[in-house]
């Protein structure tokens, strides 16, 4: 099955997806200091110090990615009036479907835009989307079940082949059938 053409941009009420640029570099490394209490008990590339050129280097090797129809999607999501990183969304192709990973800044974490950013990504996608989280990861499991999520047993990952975590998969809407 072939992948669907990604939009360059996608938009709901309250934030702005966007492919990666480096016109927002600064703000992008702004919201990973800023979210490194948040991210590090589960990104494995959390770090506390982001330098704006490793900030740069990550934005330009997404855009390659980006072009190369087996390589991640990421989208970043911004908010529209102020430009702020919220989060980043990624869509990592195989098989037909997509595994699909986020993070969200803490400065905009709870307030639902990652949910809303999310939602509408996946609902651009025609494909079966998956994704684990850390088994602690409370936060993204709720994220992945209020964008139309639902747990689909567990697995083991090659970061953590001692742990088992929560598998959540999602299906396409039917045509004239939004997820809710």
């Amino acid at each position: 099955m072939p992948y669907p053409t990604l939009p360059r941009t996608l938009s709901t009420a309250r934030t702005l997806l966007v492919r990666p640029a480096p016109a927002f570099a600064q703000q992008l490394q702004q919201a990973l200091l800023d979210s490194y209490a948040l991210h590090q008990p589960f990104l494995a590339w959390a770090k506390p110090d982001w330098t704006l050129d490793e900030v740069r280097e990550t934005l330009q090797l997404s855009a390659e990615e980006f072009l190369d129809p087996a390589k991640e999607k990421r989208y970043f999501v911004l908010a529209p009036s102020t430009g702020e990183v919220v989060g980043c969304i990624g869509l990592r192709p195989g098989n037909g479907e997509y595994e699909v990973g986020y993070w969200a800044n803490q400065a905009s974490s709870g307030q639902g835009l990652m949910r809303e950013a999310l939602t509408c990504l996946l609902d651009a996608v025609e494909a079966p989307v998956w994704l684990t989280t850390d088994i602690d990861n409370l936060a993204s499991q709720r994220l992945a079940e209020r964008a139309g999520f639902v747990a689909a047993g567990s697995q083991f990952t090659e970061q953590d082949p001692s742990t088992p975590r929560p598998l959540y998969r999602r299906v396409p809407a039917e045509p004239g059938h939004a997820h809710t």
